[in-house]
Parts: C-alpha cells; structure tokens; sequence
C-alpha cells in the first residue's frame, strides 16, 4: 500500500458528507484539494474518521479487508445497530451471504433477464413515446429497475410502491433520527413476506433464497436486513447512475449522433459516466489495527471513508479525469468499488443501464433538456448519492 508520501493533516481540509453546502460541484472542488494537498484528511465529527481521496490508496485500502474491515456498518454515523448483509460483513461470513444472493446478482443471472428488461424497457418508453416529451427519471429510470427487482421478488404492483416509497423516505432521513426507524419497519415488512413465501411458496428469489438460507443458517432479522440494503441499493443506485448517463446524452446531441454511428461504445460511455458521476461517492471501513497511510498514523477502531467519486477523478491515473472521453480505454474506475465487496448488482445494473440507452437512442433520437434539471443537491443519502431527480426531455 502507498507510504512513502508524508502528509501534515490540512485541518481546514475536511469532507464532511453531511456538510449542507455538499453540492456536486463543491464536491469535486474539494476532492481535487484533497488529493493535491491532503490525500489522508482527518475529520473529527461523527466520532471522528480519515478520508482517503487518491485512486491509488482507495483501491489498496478496498483490497485490504483484512486491515479495513466493513463490520462498523455503511453509515458515518451510523443510522442503525442493525448489520446488512453481506455489505457490512467479512470473511467468512461474507461469503455466505454472497452465495444466497448470486441467483439474483450474477453475470449469468443478469444474461437470463436480458428479454423482460428489454421488455420493460420498451413499455415504458411506449407509454411516452407519442407524447413526444417525457420526464425520464419518473417515467424511466426509476421505474425500470424497480420493476426489474420486483419481478425477482414476484411483488405486485402495490408492493413495488412500498419499495420505493420507503427509500425515498429512507434517502431523506438517512442522516437523522427517523432512519432507524425507517429501517425497522422496513425490516418487519420484509420478514413478513418471508412469512408468506412459507406458506405459499413460489417460484421466485424470495422462495429461493429462503430455501438455500436452510445451509447457511441465518436469522429472518439477519435476512430482512439484507434484503433492505439490497434492494434499497439495487434499485436507487442503478436509477441515479441512469439518470447521470441520460442527462448527459440530453445535453450533447452530438455524443448520442455518435453513439447511434458507433453503437458498439454505448457500454464504453456508460462506464465513463460511471466514472465521472460515480452515483454512490464513498463508502466507510473500519481499521482492525493500527495503519500508517500517506504518512498519517491510524489507529485500531478508527473509521476510513474511501472516496470513490474522488478516486475516479484522479489525474495520476486518469488522463483528462474532469472530462468525459466515452471512449476512454482502459477504463479503471471505481464507481462499483473493488475487492470482495465490489457491488454484486454490477452486472444487472450496467444490463439495465445499456438496454435503456441504446433503447432510447433508437426510439427517441435527439431527445434534449426541456425544462428545469433537478440533482441531488446537496448529495442525499447520507452524504453519498449524487443524481438526477427530474428531466424533462422533448424530442
């Protein structure tokens, strides 16, 4: 891991993900400093925590899960006493939740969804199409992930409501006293279910997945927690990274001219979108031992946020990092993390992603900003999610 480069800890230098004036580009402003003057910064809020910003040290700390555990939990502070499966735990534990939830993540999963995605796409892209402008995050980028999880999960429609109701209210609260209440009563609702699947098996990945649980063991709590995270995650995450791609082609008609010319670097721009407005910026460890990192002296127990956003802006490892190259190759980037816990619905969610784009390319070429673009801003969720939440489009 890198060390050889002393650091004096910048106190004026602080990323708090709870600062009110945390816009995107105030983000990206600070990110930069960071990396030049204080790669290792210390801040003393929330119990305190090292922010760790160049793409080298990110991904080295990612890799180490030995020194930087992810049992403190994916919240600074955190929100809950609740551990959210496989997300907040290590070895060996971790790999047992990852095989209860490969059915659903897989490159081969995804591969098998391709048809109902495309189909899905195609209805709602038919429920707009005439009308001849659209606001593309409700009536699309939202809604596409959400059905394709609730499919999974052979939900109804008044449950994929339930769904996304409860993160929208989770994204708003994340930060204060209602997100643990938010998340208990999620928590019941999905134990609740699991219930039913008992008594009513289907075939489904909830029937499924409570079936290969017979191996591992874990509790309905331990479960339901999972299934808040991974839904929670599954569906806003992908929505936001759309969204960040679909705003992007909205403002420059000549990329989307281009991408229509060369359809093959449709999944090329995707993942320099993803690099450049990585939806999910950073995401905490927790030191098991003592660490020396840039200089700076961590101790045991101390908190590390690993700034993935600012690690996929690095000019040392990428060449004009604050532009978009949609054809940048190799391509690097860290939007989906790295190591064990490298995203598990990295698959499905770049799947969605391309069948949207290369969807709307085809049935609503030149489609354009038409109205006023909302983001996230400040970033919601606890200091993380960087979005679009309105688009109005006409084509």
């Amino acid at each position: 891991m890198p060390d050889s480069e002393p650091t004096t800890v910048q106190t004026s230098l602080e990323f708090d993900p709870h600062a009110p004036d945390l816009s995107p580009a105030r983000a990206y402003e600070l990110y930069a400093d960071l990396r030049a003057q204080c790669p290792v910064a210390r801040g003393e809020s929330y119990g305190g925590y090292w922010a760790v910003s160049r793409y080298d040290d990110v991904r080295a700390v990612a890799l180490d899960h030995e020194t930087y555990s992810s049992t403190g939990g994916v919240y600074v502070p955190a929100v809950s006493d609740n551990r959210f499966p496989p997300i907040d735990h290590d070895p060996p534990e971790h790999a047992g939740f990852r095989a209860l939830i490969a059915p659903l993540t897989s490159g081969a999963a995804a591969k098998a969804m391709e048809p109902k995605i495309q189909a899905t796409v195609d209805r709602l892209v038919d429920t707009f199409i005439d009308r001849g402008r659209a606001e593309l995050v409700d009536e699309l980028s939202t809604p596409l992930p959400l059905d394709v999880i609730t499919q999974l999960y052979d939900l109804d429609a008044e449950q994929s409501e339930h769904i996304r109701s409860y993160s929208l209210e989770f994204l708003e609260h994340a930060s204060g006293p209602r997100g643990r209440e938010i998340i208990d009563r999620v928590c019941a609702y999905w134990i609740s279910l699991f219930d039913e699947r008992r008594t009513e098996p289907r075939a489904d990945f909830l029937t499924g997945l409570l079936e290969a649980n017979k191996e591992l063991g874990a509790s309905d709590g331990e479960l339901a927690n999972m299934m808040f995270i991974l839904t929670y995650a599954g569906h806003d995450s992908t929505a936001l990274g759309l969204s960040n791609t679909l705003l992007y082609l909205a403002e420059h008609p000549d990329v989307q001219q281009r991408l229509i010319d060369e359809p093959k670097l449709v999944p090329s721009m995707i993942d320099e979108i993803l690099r450049y407005e990585t939806p999910l910026h950073w995401f905490p460890r927790q030191l098991t031992r003592d660490a020396c990192l840039r200089g700076q002296e961590m101790k045991a127990g101390e908190r590390v946020l690993l700034l993935f956003a600012s690690a996929n802006r690095d000019p040392e490892v990428f060449d004009r990092a604050d532009e978009v190259v949609i054809d940048r190759r190799p391509n690097r980037h860290l939007a989906f993390g790295a190591g064990i816990h490298t995203c598990p619905g990295m698959a499905l969610a770049k799947l969605e992603t391309r069948l949207a784009v290369e969807t709307v390319l085809r049935r609503i070429p030149g489609f354009r900003v038409d109205g006023e673009v909302s983001r996230t801003d400040p970033l919601e969720g606890g200091g993380r999610h960087l979005g679009v939440r309105t688009l109005p489009v006409t084509w």
